[in-house]
């Protein structure tokens, strides 16, 4: 029979290893270690972790110059180059050298090996170089090679030796990027790491000694590291999922850690990371538990239907779908982590519960100082807090809160989408329907008030906006009009160009905001519904459709010119500068053209189309000057003038910036006071109604 041959560069292009797990290849090498020194059955194994910088002398020697000349220099260390492994175990005796040059192996199944983890040191190294020095049929070895993607020579790399010691040591050689870059560069991070990967094996005290160092800092005792920093806060709960029984180990990570993660572990090593901040949304920092240093907190799971499950790579879990789920009794991963937050929920509620107390209180002072349109989704939806992470800034609490009311429209939408179903159907008996009936329009109707309060908000915000522009600058002088043109509506644009919510058109007359048409700053050649070649530019021209008439292609009712000056200007009297012959010259313009569909066909006759003119402008003398020569009539405020001009069948409007200003806002008073302002004595008329309204069904109930 032909020996089956395995293309190793083909094998390492094909097996996967993601940037997140930079050190998995290093990983392996001392799983195999500590499971080498297993097979040993000896009871002083050791394995010593030699990590090697780039140019390391150089910096050993720039250090000491530092320290002999006194000088506070800031050193960029190095990133590691390679990693050595040594360990007393078996060694690389003939069955386990003849496992390594066996691509998938089955020797180590038992101890949940795939076979896989000489293929991932190539896959983040440029090879690796192995001396070993072992003991089999009383005879003393030693066999050294390099394995790369060309494979090893196994017929030459075997000899005696009088060395009658148990060692192996495997270098990593040439870190490639990206695993290289990604790399952290201090040697405690590394050793963490170690601990995270292989923290089961120090639970159940089946770790052999670890020494991990390098040649800028103190070697580390791992197992010393998890003596003093991580044993003292174990604790674990065992459960079971459709007899498969699981452990959970619970941790407090008091340093090195920089989140809160829970581990699924197979074969006593750490194969997937969970952040649990994307969990729960109240892990978002270190835990402060009162002392000065606080904790992130780390799970680990284990189980047998984890081993079972654990990938070819060891990189993850082939944990069944859910359509699987009923047809062969498996667990999926959601239900894991589901079960596994009710038990991290448990061991940290004390911690939990100050921070949601904490974060309750964040929220409502904002919503009831900064924010009160979301006051029914709080007393509607109070579980939507739950979602929000604590501490966030003002903008980012917004944002939070909005994505809750979001949600909250799309489920109230999908449960009037069942209702609608359910009445085609007949699927649920009437003493059913009416209380769902009646739960999702009181939902809507808390939704509505949420959407309404926005807008309130949205309007005063624009008021106080305008406010401050209409302002006298530090330098004396005050905004042209193009800035306040753009706050009421943005320029050279068109309706169909902007949304309905960038126009601000209710500041000078509720019933501009609904139109057919609208250019901003638009020479008249350019606007399609007229057939002219006037290069003159309309501040805002509003076309209103005949609302008498269904067809889109009405003549239009009215036509509206909005002419802007610059606040406090007086020069306003001249000819080519009177706003009122201005906007008397445009509806002269309108007039004379024609009146045109989108297509290009004509409308109809233009001249009994009524046409609205406001001229916003501070009453200067010129100002004023220019109202009377037009004939128009001071308003009983004396802030404004108007008439009807009816040669040009126009209606005239002069609005001063004070009176345009106070007007928008006496007009939305009422809205601001009620929900800015809410008069305690109507709250509690309003709640005595409710339950007046709740008594009287009980007592219906009862009758």
């Amino acid at each position: 029979m032909a020996e089956f041959i395995t293309d190793i560069k083909g094998k390492v292009k094909n097996t996967h290893l993601p940037e997140s797990k930079y050190l998995w290849a290093l990983f392996e090498s001392i799983v195999n270690s500590i499971q080498s020194i297993e097979d040993a059955s000896i009871s002083d194994g050791y394995i010593d972790v030699y990590a090697q910088r780039a140019n390391a002398e150089q910096l050993k020697w720039d250090m000491l110059n530092a320290q002999i000349n006194r000088e506070n220099i800031k050193l960029e260390i190095a990133e590691f180059e390679s990693f050595t492994v040594t360990d007393n175990g078996v060694g690389f005796t003939q069955e386990n050298y003849k496992s390594f040059i066996t691509a998938e192996s089955s020797l180590k199944w038992e101890k949940g090996g795939k076979g896989i983890g000489r293929f991932l040191w190539l896959k983040a190294f440029e090879n690796a170089t192995i001396e070993s020095s072992f003991e089999e049929n009383g005879q003393w070895y030693k066999r050294d090679f390099t394995f790369t993607t060309k494979g090893t020579a196994p017929d030459e790399n075997l000899s005696q030796s009088d060395q009658q010691e148990r060692k192996t040591t495997i270098t990593l050689n040439g870190f490639k990027n990206p695993y290289r870059s990604k790399c952290q560069k201090s040697l405690e991070i590394i050793a963490r790491k170690i601990i995270e990967h292989c923290l089961v094996y120090f639970l159940l005290d089946k770790c052999p000694r670890i020494v991990i160092r390098d040649d800028l800092s103190d070697p580390i005792d791992l197992y010393q590291y998890y003596n003093e920093k991580i044993r003292d806060s174990l604790h674990q709960d065992h459960f079971t999922i459709d007899s498969k029984q699981f452990i959970i180990y619970h941790i407090k990570m008091l340093e090195g850690a920089t989140a809160h993660e829970l581990h699924l572990c197979a074969n006593d090593r750490e194969v997937r990371t969970i952040q649990l901040n994307r969990v729960f949304p109240n892990l978002q920092r270190k835990i402060t538990d009162g002392t000065d240093t606080g904790f992130y907190y780390y799970a680990y799971m284990t189980g047998a239907y984890l081993d079972e499950r654990v990938n070819y790579s060891r990189i993850g879990f082939d944990f069944a779908h859910e359509d699987q789920v009923e047809l062969d009794n498996e667990i999926t991963e959601t239900e894991l982590i589901e079960l596994a937050k009710e038990y991290i929920s448990d061991y940290l509620k004390e911690y939990m519960d100050d921070i949601n107390t904490r974060k309750e209180k964040r929220v409502y002072d904002y919503v009831d100082h900064i924010q009160p349109q979301y006051r029914p989704l709080l007393n509607q939806r109070p579980e939507a807090i739950a979602e929000i992470k604590p501490e966030l800034s003002d903008n980012d609490l917004e944002l939070a809160l909005h994505e809750q009311l979001l949600k909250w429209d799309m489920d109230a939408k999908q449960r009037g989408v069942d209702i609608k179903s359910n009445m085609a159907d007949n699927g649920v008996p009437a003493d059913e329907f009416m209380p769902r009936f009646e739960a999702y329009c009181k939902e809507v109707s808390a939704i509505s008030k949420v959407s309404l309060s926005e807008y309130i908000i949205r309007r005063r915000v624009i008021l106080d906006l305008l406010e401050i522009a209409l302002e006298k600058q530090s330098d004396g002088t005050y905004m042209n009009e193009e800035q306040v043109h753009s706050i009421i509506c943005p320029l050279r644009y068109t309706s169909d160009e902007v949304n309905f919510d960038e126009m601000n058109l209710w500041i000078i007359n509720e019933r501009l905001a609904y139109h057919r048409f609208l250019a901003s700053d638009k020479q008249m050649r350019a606007i399609p519904y007229l057939d002219s070649r006037s290069q003159k530019e309309m501040d805002i021209v509003i076309f209103d459709e005949a609302f008498a008439f269904s067809d889109r292609d009405n003549p239009f009712n009215s036509i509206t010119i909005v002419e802007f000056k610059k606040p406090f200007r007086n020069d306003l009297a001249r000819r080519d500068t009177d706003p009122i012959d201005q906007v008397l010259g445009y509806v002269e313009d309108i007039k004379s053209g024609k009146q045109t569909k989108a297509n290009g066909r004509p409308f109809g006759n233009i001249q009994n189309a009524a046409f609205y003119c406001y001229v916003i402008a501070d009453l200067t003398d010129t100002m004023r000057k220019s109202a009377k020569r037009a004939t128009l009539t001071l308003t009983p405020d004396g802030e404004g003038y108007f008439g009807y001009n009816q040669n040009y069948g126009a209606y005239i409007e002069v609005i001063s910036y004070e009176k345009l200003l106070k007007d928008a806002q006496d007009r939305n008073r009422i809205l601001f006071d009620k929900l800015l302002k809410p008069n305690p004595r109507e709250i509690v008329t309003e709640l005595e109604r409710d339950n007046t309204a709740i008594s009287l069904d009980k007592g219906a109930e009862l009758v």
